[in-house]
């Protein structure tokens, strides 16, 4: 059974004011998602998944975000969707043994290269879970 103490609010959070007016803007980010038709498998899948290492079809969420220097798009979502297609490719994309986290990686990478300041990519099985690969902004 759980403590009714779990519903109280630590003392040392009580003087923080409600507003948060002593917060500054530190950074604007913007982000685009797209599902996208891909095959994988898992080679070394242990034995409980060994369904997996067998290619198979998902519907993976992929999301990118990009930190922006001002308010008028810095970036434009259409460009960046146009982009990620381009990389991803006109259909299915065949992707081995890559991992979500292969393939967020190897996307961020690419953007990158082509100078976008990437700050996150996700690539996730739409409906159950993912990855995401972060950036640091230099």
């Amino acid at each position: 059974m759980l403590s009714r103490q779990f519903n109280a609010v630590p003392a040392m959070l009580m003087d923080i004011p409600a507003t948060g007016g002593d917060r500054r803007h530190a950074s604007t980010t913007i982000w685009i998602e797209l599902d996208l038709i891909g095959f994988h498998r898992w080679p070394d899948a242990p034995p409980a998944r060994d369904y997996l290492v067998n290619r198979h079809r998902h519907s993976f969420r992929v999301r990118v975000d990009v930190l922006v220097a001002h308010d008028e798009r810095d970036v434009e979502f259409h460009d960046l969707t146009d982009t990620v297609r381009t990389w991803w490719g006109p259909a299915e994309r065949e992707w081995d043994g890559a991992s979500c986290e292969a393939i967020a990686r190897e996307l961020g990478e690419h953007l990158i290269t082509n100078g976008v300041v990437v700050e996150s990519t996700s690539v996730g099985v739409l409906g159950e879970g993912g990855a995401i690969a972060r950036w640091e902004a230099t």
